[in-house]
């Protein structure tokens, strides 16, 4: 079972990477939306390296506090202050470190063991289909917002067996 739910981690990935690169510059961060383009591409990201191992996750590189959270307020309720935008290319740069590491992360755990994420007691192998589900929600939420300007012909990824 694990060689299919590294398929599907890669396939999800590869259809939130079309998307991404897809979105017109002026869909980027149009503040239109409550949540830009931008940041659910983020959003989705941050919590697809956070599922792949909690026990070994550490934020990306380029973190910055809040930036993972969809919405204008934190958990505690205070504003989400946004002063920088991530580009495209580093989401893309971000998910390419995710992409090759989901096979290691998925073939390293026992599916049967506990997920270790408190909001999620479940086992591992749940919190990975979780978290391909996670992935495919924010990757349709983003594709219709390029059908509704006009960009169609997004490639459904079967299966990706490398």
């Amino acid at each position: 079972m694990k060689k299919e739910i590294i398929s599907q981690y890669k396939a999800s990935l590869k259809m939130l990477k079309d998307v991404t690169e897809r979105c017109p510059e002026e869909l980027w961060d149009n503040k239109e939306y409550k949540n830009t383009y931008w940041r659910i591409v983020h959003h989705t990201l941050f919590y697809a390296s956070f599922y792949l191992d909690p026990a070994k996750f550490s934020p990306w590189e380029k973190h910055k506090p809040n930036y993972n959270r969809l919405g204008s307020t934190n958990e505690n309720n205070e504003p989400i202050i946004i002063e920088e935008v991530y580009s495209k290319s580093e989401m893309l740069e971000y998910l390419e470190s995710i992409y090759n590491k989901c096979k290691n992360s998925a073939q390293t755990n026992s599916l049967d063991d506990k997920s270790g994420i408190e909001w999620l007691p479940t086992n591992k192998g749940e919190v990975h289909l979780y978290n391909i589900r996670h992935i495919q929600h924010h990757a349709g939420q983003l594709i219709e917002r390029l059908h509704h300007v006009g960009i169609r012909g997004i490639k459904w990824e079967r299966m990706v067996s490398e």
